[in-house]
């Protein structure tokens, strides 16, 4: 227990950190990305902090939908960095980047049962990962996008697999996996602000 309250104290200070630093550079609401990814920081850390203080009946269920809203709103993240790589002719309405988000009421009317929920966000996360890999490679490759956009969703993705590994105590892998998502947050916020995106036509 007193390594799950490190872990997610751990994910609250590094989402409440990313929150802030993204903050001032979003108040431009035309950047959709960054308002979709406070959204996706705000679901993350809220969802953590109620799992510390919250009471433990219903811990679960809100830690189930705040993981499945903060992925919902990074699809669409990702969604309006597909869009603004097109040339004009070429792109999609923007209310098209709210298609990710149209899951929450197909997840609300799926019975409680955690085992299809967890399958569901798994599958979820595993197909976010490999679409921000996919852009962030090609756009690093062809334009030369700095690192920190691909160490970011390598972190995630080394965060993703942990579960997946026999560690020697559950523990070590809980914490590792805490200590690579924090990562992946600080570096992918940092990009963000840093070095400005879609600037290039793919």
């Amino acid at each position: 227990m007193e390594i799950l309250n490190v872990k997610h104290l751990l994910e609250i200070i590094a989402a409440l950190l990313c929150f802030f630093i993204l903050l001032p550079s979003s108040f431009n609401l035309r950047n959709l990305t960054k308002v979709y990814l406070l959204g996706s920081l705000c679901s993350f850390f809220t969802s953590k902090i109620y799992v510390l203080i919250g009471p433990s009946y219903l811990v679960r269920d809100v830690e189930t939908w705040g993981n499945f809203i903060c992925i919902s709103l990074v699809l669409s993240a990702l969604f309006v960095i597909i869009r603004d790589s097109k040339p004009m002719f070429a792109r999609f309405p923007i209310y098209l980047t709210l298609l990710p988000l149209s899951g929450i009421i197909f997840f609300a009317v799926i019975p409680t049962s955690y085992a299809i929920k967890d399958i569901l966000e798994l599958i979820m996360q595993a197909g976010a990962i490999l679409v921000a890999l996919l852009i962030f490679g090609v756009n690093t490759y062809l334009f030369k996008w700095k690192w920190t956009f691909l160490g970011s969703i390598l972190a995630f993705l080394c965060a993703y697999m942990i579960p997946f590994i026999n560690f020697n105590g559950p523990a070590n892998g809980l914490l590792l996996g805490s200590i690579l998502l924090s990562l992946g947050m600080i570096l992918l916020t940092f990009s963000f602000v840093k070095y400005p995106i879609n600037t290039e036509i793919i």
